[in-house]
């Protein structure tokens, strides 16, 4: 107690600013109510479905994630899970950017956890919901704590303790792939440049140990998976200042969607501006190298170039041609589709080095402009603050959502759910007709089968389920879809009548029953399958890659005891 007491006397300004990025940013959410937004989709008592084993037919993008937001929501209510999860990341990642920092002044501290949050790449991540990857993106600079505590541990009382390190950097894994790879991006030049060869392969096989979850559910698909190779070009990074390409990338822009582009990036003085502060932040950065062992200094600076060079790439021809070359050979690939993702290692340079900025004018003279210097990302971007300008909110799902759930949930006969209308997204009126992922692949234990196809601009790029594909080519014949559903296993079919089209395909079900109509829900069910029952079964797969990830945390929580 008397320990975390002093800890927490000498990190107070760290520890303000957590919970001050979290005020500023989820201020308007931090209420009860669900954010539905995008691929932000929590739903009333979830349960332990395929979507959280990876068991579904569509690929294990939520694996473990989803079963870290299931898992809370069985101790306290979904929506005060989703906050907390939310919040956490936030807070984790201003606090590991701020310690991370070879600096010693509070206002340098703060400066660089400021500014690891307050950037574009947040702001963009959050308007599309991605929380998850965000969560991998906090905690990069725990993970380089901790290389940089097998180069050189730091004194008793300074800099971030390896046991924090670890700990915060075991969640990167719950970005996915991307996150992963940006990881590995930003750790392992360092640890092969001081050649540390086996911290490396200690690190490699703990990644793998975490990953087992997904990778394990994504070999056991059997054969290559079909990626759609437009995603390259849909994904592909985007000029979203006057600097073009180039310049975006370099402020931590370039974000695929041009919904997700903070307002006023495409102002010169902005653009210009935000420009200067990153070429401060990287000779900042450089004055790092002092305080940095060599390998640790360069190696986060190759990651940095690394993951902006693989981001950069489909921007032109010849990368273009690489990456889909990449796409149809490499299962994996869709991990780098959306590059920007890759310039969290970038971030987090910029951040080290506005925080070395700062200290720097601190100790040169340039007291009075050192705080300027610190909210410089606040002031150029704005429209993070208060719910990104007021686009998120807080709502409730309808009555009928519990009632509709609750009459799959009680069936023991067995078959799976297809939602309806055929799209992967919806804009429901009492949720701000805000497009958000179909809540009804998280909302029921049984599996549930929808459209998996992503709408980007003009061009719908396909999605990986093939048991998808087999429904849609049902819905695409004429007359009752019906009997063939039901051959493919289906028993239930949820037809959400307040989305486009959704009344037209209710009327299609001659021969199905009615259940309920309830509100804008109408369940369907179909003459009983060959199925007898519903029981969600894990599979050895998912069991296998869970055991793995569970045993690799054991092994590193003991290796942690053993050393203390």
């Amino acid at each position: 107690m008397l320990r975390a007491a002093a800890a927490l006397r000498r990190w107070w300004p760290e520890t303000a600013l957590g919970v001050g990025v979290v005020v500023a940013i989820l201020g308007p959410v931090l209420r009860r109510g669900y954010v539905l937004r995008y691929d932000l989709v929590f739903v009333p008592d979830p349960p332990f479905g395929a979507v959280v084993w990876g068991s579904g037919s569509e690929l294990p993008r939520a694996v473990p994630s989803e079963l870290v937001a299931v898992g809370l929501s069985q101790i306290i209510p979904a929506d005060l899970a989703q906050k907390a999860l939310l919040a956490g990341c936030l807070a984790l990642a201003a606090l590991g950017a701020a310690r991370l920092a070879p600096v010693g002044h509070p206002l340098a501290r703060v400066a660089a956890g400021l500014a690891y949050v307050w950037n574009p790449w947040v702001y963009g991540r959050l308007h599309l919901g991605q929380w998850a990857v965000v969560a991998g993106y906090a905690a990069l600079p725990w993970a380089y704590a901790w290389v940089l505590g097998v180069l050189r541990p730091p004194p008793e009382g300074t800099g971030p303790g390896r046991r924090s390190a670890v700990a915060g950097g075991l969640t990167v894994v719950l970005g996915g792939p991307a996150m992963v790879l940006a990881a590995v991006f930003a750790c392992a030049p360092a640890l092969a440049l001081a050649r540390r060869w086996r911290a490396l392969v200690a690190g490699a096989a703990t990644l793998a140990g975490l990953t087992a979850p997904w990778w394990l559910a994504l070999a056991s698909r059997g054969g290559a998976v079909d990626l759609d190779e437009r995603g390259v070009a849909a994904f592909a990074v985007r000029a979203d200042t006057p600097l073009g390409v180039l310049g975006s990338v370099a402020t931590l822009g370039g974000i695929w969607s041009r919904h997700a582009v903070p307002v006023g990036r495409d102002q010169w003085p902005v653009a210009l501006l935000a420009l200067v502060l990153a070429g401060a932040a990287l000779w900042g950065y450089v004055s790092t190298r002092r305080r940095w062992p060599s390998a640790a200094w360069w190696g986060l600076l190759a990651g940095a170039v690394l993951g902006a060079l693989v981001a950069v790439a489909p921007a032109w021809s010849v990368g273009a041609q690489w990456m889909v070359a990449l796409v149809e050979h490499a299962p994996l690939a869709g991990a780098v589709r959306d590059g920007t993702r890759l310039l969290a290692p970038l971030a987090l340079v910029q951040a080290v080095g506005l925080g070395m900025l700062v200290e720097s004018l601190r100790t040169a003279g340039g007291r009075a402009l050192a705080p300027l210097v610190m909210v410089a990302p606040v002031l150029l971007l704005p429209g993070l603050a208060w719910g990104l300008n007021g686009q998120l909110d807080t709502v409730r799902y309808p009555a009928e959502w519990s009632a509709v759930r609750a009459e799959v949930n009680r069936d023991p006969a067995g078959g799976s759910l297809v939602s309806l209308p055929w799209s992967s997204f919806r804009a429901y009126r009492w949720a701000g007709d805000v497009p958000v992922l179909d809540p009804a692949s998280r909302a029921f234990r049984r599996p549930v089968v929808g459209d998996q196809d992503v709408l980007v601009g003009r061009d719908r790029i396909r999605g990986e389920s093939r048991e998808a594909d087999r429904v849609a080519a049902v819905l695409a014949a004429p007359g009752d879809p019906g009997p063939a559903l039901r051959r493919l296993g289906v028993r239930y079919v949820l037809v959400q009548t307040d989305q486009p089209d959704g009344a037209q395909v209710a009327g299609r079900f001659v021969d199905a029953e009615l259940v309920r109509r309830d509100g804008a829900l109408t369940l369907l069910r179909l003459p009983d399958s060959d199925s007898s029952d519903s029981s969600e079964r894990i599979g050895i797969v998912p069991l296998l890659g869970f055991s793995v990830l569970g045993a690799t945390l054991l092994v590193a929580l003991l290796h942690r005891v053993k050393r203390e």
